[in-house]
């Protein structure tokens, strides 16, 4: 089951409460909602992967940042403007990622993870060290804006509907492909693997095409967000932000495509609520009331709803659709 926003009319209301939001909230709201459509949109391709394919992979972040690396300093030294910069990271990142994957793939499970897990150290390592090419540990400032013909974005509305353009694209392609050949040869393997092989699937290419075209996703994502911020460091693009996707796609549910962009709003709403309240309280815990709070909602998704937000709300709608079918009737 790949979640509920199949029918255009909640794709619709979805849209035009998306596009509202800026016309009736202020600056603050904007901008947190802008970082749910960048984080959320990643964390939709993290749960294509994770959640649909069963692939327990760390890199992420590499490509996030890869991504934004690449149209920033092609940006900045004048090459390509940021719109055709993000193009070349993304086409970067997914050659990157095939002769990466095609080796790494045939792990499995725990040696999967660990081995992107290196992956993700080597890469943070390697960018904070090529100082004369990335900045080192100090950045990537002054990173050119996103601009279409003589229109500069320059704004957090800008970018707002910018990252919600990139985002539900993203999500409105991975319905698509779900719903395709590929997609059904996804849910194969993922069931088993035993299974799709002796229907003659593919499944190392199809993990390789899942593995590429996830990475290409997260470094336009990392794109948007680097040319947002006008900013880009190693720290940034750590095993942290790696934990913060794990979470959204646990809270939000792996197993609907739209799951992961649920928890990715209530991660960051959440995230903003603790800064604004408990951050006063308790001060000196700074980054770890977060992770302290997460861990504890971890622990009870799993319990009590281990299909995650997205699955509980599954559960709801099909109950509501028996209900009114039966009234009707």
């Amino acid at each position: 089951m790949n979640g509920v926003p199949q029918s255009k009319l909640l794709w619709l209301v979805s849209i035009a409460f998306i596009t509202a939001i800026p016309l009736v909230a202020g600056s603050y709201v904007v901008g947190v909602m802008c970082f749910i459509a960048i984080f959320g949109g990643l964390a939709v391709s993290m749960g294509l992967l994770l959640g649909q394919a069963g692939m327990f992979s760390l890199a992420h972040p590499v490509w996030f940042g890869l991504g934004g690396y690449v149209s920033g300093i092609l940006a900045l030294r004048g090459i390509a403007p940021p719109w055709l910069g993000s193009i070349i990271g993304a086409v970067f990142v997914g050659f990157v990622s095939y002769v990466i994957g095609a080796p790494l793939l045939r792990l499995k499970g725990y040696y999967l993870a660990c081995a992107t897990f290196g992956l993700l150290l080597i890469v943070q390592i390697s960018l904070g060290q090529l100082g004369p090419l990335t900045g080192g540990h100090e950045g990537l400032m002054g990173i050119p804006p996103f601009s279409i013909g003589g229109f500069i974005l320059e704004t957090d509305v800008h970018y707002y509907y910018l990252s919600w353009a990139l985002c539900l694209a993203c999500l409105w392609f991975l319905y698509n492909l779900m719903g395709s050949r590929m997609g059904r040869a996804i849910k194969s393997f993922s069931d088993s693997e035993v299974a799709a092989k002796s229907m003659g699937i593919n499944v190392p290419r199809f993990k390789l095409k899942v593995f590429i075209l996830t990475a290409m996703m997260a470094s336009l994502t990392g794109s948007v967000y680097t040319c947002y911020l006008r900013f880009a460091e190693p720290g940034i693009f750590g095993f942290p932000l790696q934990v913060q996707l794990m979470t959204m796609v646990i809270i939000g549910g792996g197993k609907t495509l739209y799951g992961p962009l649920l928890g990715g709003f209530v991660v960051m709403w959440v995230k903003e609520l603790i800064h604004m309240y408990l951050g006063k309280v308790l001060p000196r815990m700074g980054a770890q009331v977060d992770a302290l709070f997460f861990g504890v909602l971890i622990i009870v998704i799993l319990i009590f709803m281990p299909g995650g937000l997205s699955g509980w709300m599954d559960r709801l709608l099909d109950l509501g659709r028996r209900t009114f079918g039966k009234t009707s009737g």
